[in-house]
């Protein structure tokens, strides 16, 4: 990371909330509903600077304890990241592991004093934007992430556009655009998960069951909440998903999958929504898209040596992120910068040994996990997603 830039785009974040509301002192007024929302963008792009700045000294004196201790737990630092999944580098931190085995352990690996705890897992917010020739992993890697403080959001919904923008003559009435905004009320969801009873002894094993740990809980975290973006209908604490938002757009199967992919992005391409587009589809779907062939049986998408170079991932120019939560014969193109995922809780792990279990020991014979010295860990996050303009989404059938 670096330090000297993230810390200039603190100040730059800082003094721009600063001139808002400058401005606004100086003519005497409030700050309009527009300028509030700029401002606490600004406050959220300084506050993440911030956490930034301070987990990375956090990192650096950590490195430089264990380096002083001669600690190789894991096998080093750069042989746990080399186990990391690449999912679930691409969709944020992976750090969470050894902050807890810190907690549990001791230095010398004995167990520490607490018997449970909390650690709230360190996560970048702002996802770099997606580079030419990189695959896209998760779909969070689309979509802008905003710092949520409270666990409830508030913002205005786009819900109609009529531009009536025209010549006009001197003295003549000018026309009237229509611009219909809808505000909508929400607040962030829990998506958690549970994992089986780990004995005390395997933790000792700290190479092995570190990285196992890490990935597989945060990457049932990622999966579950990317089912939400795509398909959650809003119904008890369920996300309002882009598969349920009134106000999108359709394409209906058109020739083969190709042709109706390029008719999907003209529709987006008439509201300028393009800029920050990407489809989001099965691996059965991206599979089909991928085997198409001519009537010679040559490969539109080159065949096998194009398709193992994960880079060349896109259709029509638009990045592909494939997804199990997505529905085999749908796909969905949208341009994510219209939307927000407020995150409150990017992820917090818990972990307790007063678990009782009434079968542990049999049917009808129970204990503790305490008595068995065994450990339970509970991984979850709170999120809610805001769709700033519904038209900026498309629903595509790729069903012949």
């Amino acid at each position: 990371m670096d330090i000297k830039a993230v810390r200039a785009e603190m100040k730059t974040a800082i003094d721009a909330g600063k001139a808002l509301l400058a401005k606004a002192d100086a003519e005497g007024r409030e700050l309009t509903a527009g300028e509030n929302a700029e401002l606490q963008r600004q406050l959220g792009i300084a506050t993440d600077c911030k956490n930034r700045v301070e987990r990375a000294a956090e990192d650096a004196a950590t490195r430089d304890a264990l380096q002083a201790l001669g600690d190789d737990i894991g096998g080093g630092s750069r042989a746990a990241k080399s186990r990391v999944h690449p999912r679930v580098k691409a969709s944020g931190g992976t750090d969470w592991a050894d902050a807890m085995l810190r907690r549990v352990t001791g230095p010398d690996g004995y167990k520490g004093i607490l018997a449970n705890g909390t650690v709230a897992v360190n996560v970048p917010l702002d996802p770099e934007a997606v580079r030419k020739d990189i695959p896209v992993l998760s779909l969070r890697q689309l979509i802008p992430n905003v710092q949520n403080t409270t666990g409830r959001f508030a913002y205005l919904r786009q819900t109609g556009r009529t531009n009536n923008a025209a010549v006009v003559a001197p003295g003549a009435k000018k026309p009237t655009s229509v611009y219909t905004l809808d505000r909508v009320d929400d607040r962030t969801r829990v998506i958690a998960h549970l994992s089986e009873p780990i004995a005390k002894q395997d933790l000792d094993d700290i190479g092995l069951l570190r990285s196992f740990i890490d990935q597989e809980m945060r990457l049932g975290l990622d999966v579950a909440l990317e089912g939400e973006i795509l398909e959650g209908d809003g119904t008890g604490e369920h996300l309002v998903g882009i598969g349920h938002v009134s106000g999108s757009q359709s394409q209906a199967w058109n020739t083969n999958a190709l042709v109706t992919a390029r008719k999907a992005i003209t529709k987006l391409e008439r509201y300028g929504y393009l800029g920050g587009a990407g489809w989001v589809m099965s691996p059965d779907d991206w599979e089909t898209i991928e085997l198409l062939a001519d009537n010679e049986n040559r490969f539109y998408y080159g065949g096998p040596q194009a398709a193992v170079d994960a880079s060349s991932r896109r259709l029509w120019s638009v990045p592909v992120v494939v997804s199990d939560a997505a529905t085999t014969g749908t796909a969905y193109l949208a341009d994510f910068s219209q939307m927000r995922l407020q995150v409150r809780q990017d992820g917090v792990l818990d972990w307790s040994e007063n678990v009782y279990d009434p079968n542990a020991l049999g049917v009808g014979s129970g204990a503790s996990d305490f008595e068995r010295n065994m450990l339970r860990f509970r991984f979850e996050g709170r999120f809610g997603l805001e769709i700033l303009r519904p038209s900026a989404i498309v629903e595509v059938d790729l069903t012949a």
